[in-house]
């Protein structure tokens, strides 16, 4: 191995991390296959059963000896969640009973019908939580094939965790200061890893590609950078010096950003935005409040729905929402409706036989069809509503007859609940998350009905590009910067300045610093993104005019490249921010 080796992937989480390497290397599964005799299926079960009490006994011993709570608590509780699905288990059993399959064979046959279901899944955040499914049925297999799963306990401090990947149980076992930094073959920004890491505040480089782990020796020297993606094996001593000075620089400056969580995103020429932040549960409210979010601009409910045998009636969901609500007062809450395809859905509502569940029955087309499901659901936000400010985002809406099924829902509930003499908000706002060409496109229109319209980036781009960014072979074409993206989305912001409509955007997008001068120049008011990338957005606003956005955006929209495009937007925001683009911004 060269002693300057040099490897590039994903900047997960920002910061330098330097120390030795603590290498997790895991045991390859190697899935014994065979076919049982019916005489076998019973004890095939109950190994079975044995098997996921063990992993669940293996899992609660760690959450009992957890330091961390929050988010990571949450997202480590999540994991007890499949444990807990009898889908998982009866889809498994039943495979045993009528393929006459051994448990091993069985359990991996519908790990790879549950994984291939996630996959088609249009948000970047749900579609990743596949590898949680992986992680938890790992160590089931490991239970019934009598392999001891290695963890993160007794690992010395100041040490960067090298891995293929990681899951939610090995960082819970991470004590707080002990970990430098974490580096995985897999992984994207959207992975429970970097997620984690961000939360804890670890510098992260994931999907950095495989071999990795057989390449690094433990204790090598190493040196990461979660802001550029490198990773540097035994470096020299003048790249070592470097990276100790990149640290110095970024702990100054992450200290310098913070300075501007509590101040108002306005531009030195008046114009103001407000910045909220994206979650899925409510551990992840601390942070956005503590980051500076002005309210929450994307809260999934598809949690409450993931994984489990039955619906969550009316009173969990009420009481779900209603913690976020008062959580976030006087703030205000985006809600968005139920967003889950009917393949996701516990057995017995579940829609079968559906070949692209991403284009088929999701989002606002799943709550036309189970409308039972959406009302109980709307009956919980409006009770929740007498608790915070609440705007409820139907998604997934691609003609004026959803948006008006979905309104006229929200009508006649609130009408039953108000003759019940349920309490409830005054004024709950409805608003339409434009991710179909077919509503930007009609965007006029909507915004003429609508209280707001919300821009979902990650599908509009993904179905106006025809490219799904999961795809290895096309992902380097998921562009947002594509010049079609950028006219649909200017097309969207004029829509609502016409009809007086506030417009926001809550996919991506908005979570780069990169971008943020071209959605000042389109006249976005409400940006939601990541909690952490509050300050830095802050600053950049703060610190420019609408003027030169303007400026900006004049250049660049006759260019017929995204590549022409982020070239430029680099050069102009890097000239003004040259500090924050050189240590914080991700590069690439």
């Amino acid at each position: 191995m060269a002693p300057d080796a040099e490897r590039t992937g994903v900047a997960a989480s920002p910061g330098i991390a330097i120390g030795p390497a603590y290498v997790v290397r895991r045991e390859r599964l190697i899935i014994p296959e065979y076919r049982i005799s019916e005489a076998h299926v019973s004890s095939e079960i109950e190994r079975l059963e044995a098997a996921f009490q063990e992993t669940r006994k293996g899992l609660a011993e760690i959450r009992s000896g957890m330091e961390a709570t929050g988010l990571l608590g949450n997202i480590f509780d999540a994991q007890f969640l499949f444990l807990e699905d009898p889908t998982l288990r009866e889809q498994t059993a039943r495979r045993i009973r009528e393929e006459h399959l051994n448990a091993e064979w069985a359990l991996q046959r519908e790990l790879n019908r549950l994984e291939a279901l996630f996959e088609s899944i249009g948000d970047p955040y749900i579609r990743e939580r596949r590898t949680d499914i992986g992680f938890v049925v790992r160590r089931v297999l490991q239970a019934l094939m009598g392999r001891e799963p290695r963890g993160l306990r007794g690992m010395p401090e100041g040490v960067i965790v090298v891995a293929d990947n990681l899951a939610p149980a090995d960082v819970a076992q991470v004590k707080a200061g002990q970990v430098a930094g974490f580096v995985t073959e897999a992984g994207s920004r959207t992975s429970h890893v970097a997620i984690m890491a961000r939360s804890l505040e670890i510098p992260a480089v994931v999907g950095i590609g495989a071999g990795l782990v057989e390449q690094v020796p433990d204790g090598a020297q190493l040196s990461v950078d979660g802001r550029t993606g490198e990773l540097w094996i035994e470096p020299p001593p003048e790249v070592l010096e470097e990276f100790e000075q990149r640290r110095r620089q970024f702990l100054l400056l992450a200290r310098h950003l913070l300075r501007y969580a509590d101040l108002p995103a306005e531009t030195r020429d008046g114009v103001r935005v407000f910045l909220h932040a994206n979650i899925g549960v409510r551990e992840e409210v601390p942070d956005c409040l503590r980051y500076g979010a002005e309210g929450i601009g994307l809260y999934r409910t598809e949690f409450l729905f993931m994984n489990r045998a039955a619906l969550p009636d009316e009173e969990e969901q009420f009481q779900a929402y209603r913690e976020i609500l008062e959580a976030v007062a006087p703030r205000s809450v985006v809600i968005r409706t139920l967003d889950l395809g009917g393949d996701k859905l516990p057995s017995h509502v579940a829609l079968r036989g559906e070949a692209n569940p991403a284009m088929g029955m999701r989002g606002i087309r799943l709550s036309q069809r189970r409308c039972e499901v959406f009302r109980i659901q709307l009956r919980a936000m409006l009770r929740a509503s007498a608790y915070g400010r609440l705007r409820v985002l139907l998604p997934m809406v691609s003609s004026l007859e959803e948006f008006d099924f979905g309104r006229d829902e929200l009508d006649a509930v609130r009408q039953e609940l108000d003759r019940r003499g349920v309490l409830m908000g005054d004024e709950v706002e409805l608003g339409v998350m434009v991710e179909t060409p077919a509503a930007a496109m009609i965007a006029e229109l909507l915004a003429r009905r609508a209280d707001f319209l919300s821009i979902g980036t990650n599908d509009l781009l993904q179905y106006t590009l025809a490219v799904d960014r999961g795809n290895e072979h096309v992902a380097y074409l998921y562009e947002p910067l594509h010049p079609g993206h950028l006219r649909l989305i200017e097309r969207i912001c004029q829509a609502g300045r016409r009809a007086g409509v506030a417009v926001g955007m809550c996919g991506e997008m908005a979570n780069d610093p990169l971008h943020c001068w071209i959605l000042l120049a389109l006249g976005i008011g409400e940006l939601s993104m990541a909690p952490s990338s509050i300050p830095l957005i802050k600053k950049i606003i703060r610190e420019s005019t609408v003027e030169e956005a303007r400026e900006l955006y004049a250049e660049v929209l006759d260019l017929g490249s995204a590549e022409e495009i982020r070239k430029v937007a680099a050069n102009a925001l890097s000239r003004r921010f040259p500090v924050e683009f050189e240590q914080i911004v991700p590069k690439g």
